[in-house]
């Protein structure tokens, strides 16, 4: 099988950086500048140019601690992560509730992080302990190994997407349900005619009862099929 000679630089980069000590410019001062930039401007402001300029050196001096842009970003992006949360002690329901909980405020924190595209399995070092904190209790809900993975994938997918969603969404109020209310005809759509009717579907922007209601039905189904 033929290695991808760019995700195989990246993951060098993000286990085994080694700063120069004749110079101030680091992989650790690049990554910290552009992060700062993406959080106050976006992940569009980001450039090798830009950063470089940021911190008084040309672009090409950059590119002698970092390759390019991508692996600048996945830089960016395990480094913003930092330390998933610390296990609690109350039981697995509670450690996947809490990474939950620390995972949406990260990208609320940092939502160019969302903008990130994925290209496969975390392997920066963050980001392997984030997915580690999550295995973890779901291990000790009594899952099955060969389920561990596909879990955890669907958790943090839903975490992320739906942090996406709140990130970008614009609250349309109640007139989402009086709109809908004047082509929604319940022939064609029973279920959402019933909503509508009921006044059930009001947009007030706020996506993360969705979350939390997602999250109850995950772990009692957990609970249920483990028990």
């Amino acid at each position: 099988m033929a290695v991808d000679k760019s995700a195989a630089a990246t993951f060098r980069l993000l286990w085994e950086t080694k700063e120069s000590a004749r110079s101030t410019l680091s992989v650790d001062s690049i990554v910290e500048t552009a992060i700062a930039l993406a959080d106050a401007e976006g992940l569009g402001a980001v450039s090798m140019q830009r950063v470089a300029g940021e911190l008084g050196y040309t672009a090409m001096a950059l590119y002698r601690h970092v390759p390019g842009k991508n692996q600048l970003v996945a830089l960016m992006v395990d480094r913003a992560q930092g330390n998933p949360p610390a296990e609690s002690g109350q039981g697995w329901r509670t450690e996947i509730r809490n990474w939950a909980d620390a995972a949406w405020d990260f990208y609320l924190a940092h939502p160019w992080t969302l903008r990130v595209a994925t290209h496969g399995a975390p392997t920066g070092p963050n980001e392997l302990a984030w997915f580690e904190a999550l295995l973890r209790p779901l291990a000790q809900s009594g899952l099955a190994a060969e389920h561990l993975t596909a879990t955890a994938m669907f958790v943090s997918s839903s975490v992320r997407d739906l942090a996406r969603i709140a990130t970008e969404i614009v609250p349309s109020g109640s007139d989402y349900g009086d709109l809908l209310a004047e082509v929604v005809q319940a022939e064609r759509f029973p279920t959402l005619s019933s909503l509508t009717s009921a006044a059930a579907l009001e947009d007030d922007g706020d996506v993360r009862p969705a979350l939390d209601f997602g999250l109850d039905l995950i772990i009692d189904g957990l609970a249920a099929r483990t028990s």
